[in-house]
This record gives C-alpha cells, structure tokens and sequence, in this order.
C-alpha cells in the first residue's frame, strides 16, 4: 500500500521588491568628471590665447586646476620655457 504524499508548507510569496527608478543626475557625469571637463576646456583656452603654441598642455592644465579649484599658488617662473 502507497502512504499518501503530504504537500510541504512553502513560505509566503514576497511581495515584488520595486527598484528605485535612476533619475538623470545618476545617469550623469559626476561631480569628479564635471570638474575635469571644465579644466580641459579652460586648458583649451588658455593654449589657444597663447596661439596653440605646443609644449605647454601641463602648464596649461594645472593653471586651469587653479582656477577652476580655487587655489591661489605663487607662479614659480624657473619652470616656464624661455
């Protein structure tokens, strides 16, 4: 004779779990991206005021970083092309 099969209790259906939408900021660049955006295109100004003379894009970039962060530095002239 067959014993009878019992059905096992099974735990209680989750409800759905909702993902939070991803909103356009998120989507965006961040704020680390926004600001190196911003010192390349002052970098881009600043060689094209000096007639796209090459050799100076990492005195062209850390001047930008100065003024796009905000921090005043004393220029040292030892370093500049003659």
């Amino acid at each position: 004779m067959k014993k009878a099969v019992v059905p096992k209790k099974t735990a209680p259906r989750r409800a759905a779990q909702k993902v939070p939408a991803v909103t356009e900021q998120q989507q965006g660049p961040g704020p680390a991206q926004d600001i190196q955006v911003r010192i390349a295109a002052r970098a881009h100004e600043l060689y094209e005021q000096r007639g796209c003379l090459d050799g100076y894009h990492l005195h062209d970039w850390l001047e930008a970083e100065r003024e796009i962060l905000g921090h005043p530095v004393d220029k040292d002239k030892s370093s500049e092309r003659i």
